[in-house]
């Protein structure tokens, strides 16, 4: 075991960390929605097998429209220059449902810088607030009205706008009408932005809708009770055929966890080791040695050792 720490010390300065040639690089564009499920979204992907694979990059100041973004040049700069795969658009929460049209106005402008880029835009479809929308009390007294709002408006736009949409609403009703308690617990105490359980939720759905394959196979749970996180991985929809699982020999990043790094081949595992080859040699590790990300990655490898 020496041995393979030494090699993993000096590999970080041999070695240093390799592009991947299918890099999927997605951009979030929003406000506070956005910027509290960030670290979730990050961590459930970096517990994925996409985690060598994809980049992705947050734009989320407070309480801003589609509108605002659109004419921030930063913005629309980022979106010319930053060669992404997917650009996710999220609007403030009530944008959709009081001003549709100005909402669909933004997000058609938005679609177009998308296009000319070469990327694909993802609507970050919303949730209802818990109690309904007090400033607009009268149209939308209670959340399932505004929820239906929310999703007629979000749907509109992906269609006009030939783009992908992630039903994090949608989803989000799913599990109120399953399970009213955890519906509940979705919500911070202001009954509008996402709590923990609720940016887990959020997180599932992307990385449902970018990669076409069930979060359930993921390890990460988002600090979730195992009963909480099944209610909401069953309420997930996988838009598409799931693909097959990546076979052996994978290449990969691993990080021990101490921090230093090495690039492997990995050839298989056991329930408690991972073997893999570096710099031309087998190497046995103990899975628990790694990273708390590589764990969570090597646990959705089948056993075949």
């Amino acid at each position: 075991m020496k041995r393979i720490s030494l090699l993993l010390a000096l590999s970080f300065y041999l070695f240093p960390l390799a592009r991947a040639d299918d890099l999927t690089r997605i951009l979030f564009i929003g406000n506070s929605y956005t910027g509290q499920i960030k670290k979730t979204v990050t961590s459930l992907i970096e517990a994925s097998l996409e985690s060598d694979s994809t980049e992705i990059e947050f734009i989320h100041p407070g309480g801003k429209t589609l509108e605002f973004h659109l004419q921030t040049d930063t913005t629309v700069q980022r979106i010319k220059e930053g060669s992404w795969d997917l650009v996710v658009l999220q609007d403030q929460s009530q944008t959709p449902t009081i001003f549709p049209k100005k909402f669909e106005d933004a997000a058609v402008e938005l679609d177009k810088l998308i296009d000319d880029s070469g990327a694909q835009t993802v609507f970050y479809q919303t949730w209802g607030r818990r109690d309904g929308d007090k400033m607009d009390a009268e149209r939308f007294p209670d959340y399932e009205s505004m929820q239906e709002a929310l999703s007629e408006s979000y749907q509109d736009a992906a269609k006009r706008c030939d783009a992908i949409l992630a039903p994090v609403g949608d989803t989000w009703a799913k599990v109120r009408e399953a399970d009213p308690k955890l519906g509940t617990a979705l919500y911070k105490e202001d009954g509008s932005h996402p709590s923990e359980k609720g940016a887990y939720l959020a997180a599932c759905v992307f990385y449902a809708t970018f990669f076409k394959k069930p979060p359930s196979d993921i390890a990460y749970r988002g600090g979730l009770p195992d009963d909480e996180a099944a209610m909401i991985l069953k309420a997930i929809e996988i838009p598409g055929a799931q693909p097959e699982a990546r076979p052996f020999p994978l290449d990969r990043t691993l990080t021990n966890a101490d921090g230093t790094v090495l690039d492997v081949q990995i050839t298989g595992r056991s329930k408690t080791h991972i073997y893999f080859t570096a710099r031309g040699k087998s190497h046995r590790y103990d899975i628990k040695k790694l990273s708390e990300a590589d764990q969570s990655f090597v646990s959705q490898l089948p056993i075949n050792q």
